[in-house]
């Protein structure tokens, strides 16, 4: 029986073309450390430690701790420079990247019934953002008063998606066996990597992304519509 259910945030919760996002977030960020860092310079290094964060597997180290050292060391710029910084732009400018997203009603439909069948949520979302990004992105979807169980974050995490260990920290957080959890996400590689641990994997198909052109290996598979037509079903019978 399920216990708990692990959203992904990006393409699942929360919908946008990821390109635009990208280019709007990265416009923002740019322009709010202009007088730090040249902008393009910014970005570059951006990607590159946050590809560093995906690749980390030293469970002694954060997320936030792998992307900060690495990227205040290549740009040569203090941390206590950079990092207030970037938290005002979080909580001043981070905002307007709203305007590229959308939500979908069946999400609030779906999290409803997964609250009334009694599980727990867990926002599942791979945790390259800090907590201020990941509850306005929350607030953008329309479920920001959910009471989820846990949301990953880079404070508190100490991997990504689709690394497997990943999975396995939040299974360690919310005191859960693999075979009591469901992931449901629009990742092919990110969010059904959860199955090579035991846990059952649903993937959305409304936003599929598959870069690697994987084979869809999920326990079930449907619209965000149909999964909020037919959870509450699933959930009676898992």
């Amino acid at each position: 029986m399920f216990k708990y259910i692990l959203f992904d945030m990006d393409g699942t919760l929360l919908h946008f073309d990821h390109d635009e996002f990208a280019r709007e977030y990265f416009t923002l960020l740019g322009a709010k450390l202009a007088h730090l860092v040249e902008p393009k310079r910014l970005i570059q290094q951006l990607l590159f430690s946050t590809e560093e964060m995906v690749k980390n597997l030293d469970k002694n180290k954060t997320n936030e701790q792998v992307f900060w050292d690495h990227f205040t060391r290549n740009l040569n710029i203090s941390a206590d420079v950079l990092i207030p910084v970037v938290d005002q732009f979080y909580a001043q400018d981070f905002g307007m990247v709203r305007r590229v997203t959308k939500s979908d009603i069946n999400v609030r439909k779906i999290l409803n019934t997964v609250i009334g069948k009694g599980k727990g949520i867990v926002v599942a979302t791979n945790p390259i953002f800090p907590m201020a990004a990941v509850k306005q992105r929350l607030e953008w979807a329309g479920v920001a008063d959910i009471p989820f169980h846990h949301i990953t974050s880079y404070e508190k995490s100490h991997f990504c998606k689709p690394n497997v260990e990943y999975y396995q920290e939040i299974l360690q957080q919310i005191a859960c066996r693999p075979e009591e959890c469901l992931m449901i996400g629009n990742d092919v590689e990110e969010d059904l990597a959860a199955g090579k641990i035991g846990i059952k994997t649903y993937l959305v198909t409304d936003n599929v992304i598959n870069s690697k052109g994987l084979e869809p290996k999920a326990d079930y598979i449907s619209t965000l519509a149909e999964l909020a037509a037919n959870i509450e079903k699933l959930l009676s019978g898992d």
